[in-house]
């Protein structure tokens, strides 16, 4: 047995629902109407020219290596392929910071990037005294 619904229900049942919510329709030509009156008033944006930085100061130091300084007036060595070596203070501890560099491509600036190493002095002087074995370890593996 199907049962029908009279008409006369449905329209009481509508009138019975609050109509305060404006429908989806009216949201959006509203949204259209307001975006479009905000677009004539935004300026339009130009696209900013990469301002070069000077190029970094070299400086040579007695073991024969070139001290560089970046922009920011820190002193670093270039390791290459991005990599550099700088000593710094960090909340009052020396470190030395062995990081990868990327530039950016907006400013044309070198900045650090994730990866890298911050050794203080204790491990430096450790990693100092390592390195002969370290030499052997490398001529082993080159070799195989």
């Amino acid at each position: 047995m199907k049962r029908k619904s009279s008409t006369t229900n449905d329209a009481e049942d509508d009138s019975a629902k609050p109509q305060s919510k404006p429908s989806k329709k009216t949201k959006v030509k509203a949204a259209e109407e307001s975006e479009s009156d905000s677009e004539l008033e935004a300026p339009i944006k130009t696209a900013k020219k990469p301002t070069k930085y000077a190029k970094a100061k070299t400086e040579d130091s007695e073991a024969g290596c070139t001290v560089e300084v970046s922009p920011d007036g820190e002193k670093y060595i270039n390791l290459g392929k991005n990599k550099r070596a700088t000593v710094r203070n960090f909340k009052g501890a020396t470190l030395l910071d062995i990081r990868e560099f990327y530039v950016d491509k907006e400013s044309g600036e070198s900045k650090p990037g994730k990866k890298g190493i911050s050794l203080s002095v204790e491990q430096w002087q450790e990693l100092k005294q390592a390195t002969a074995t370290l030499d052997e370890l490398i001529a082993e593996v080159k070799k195989k």
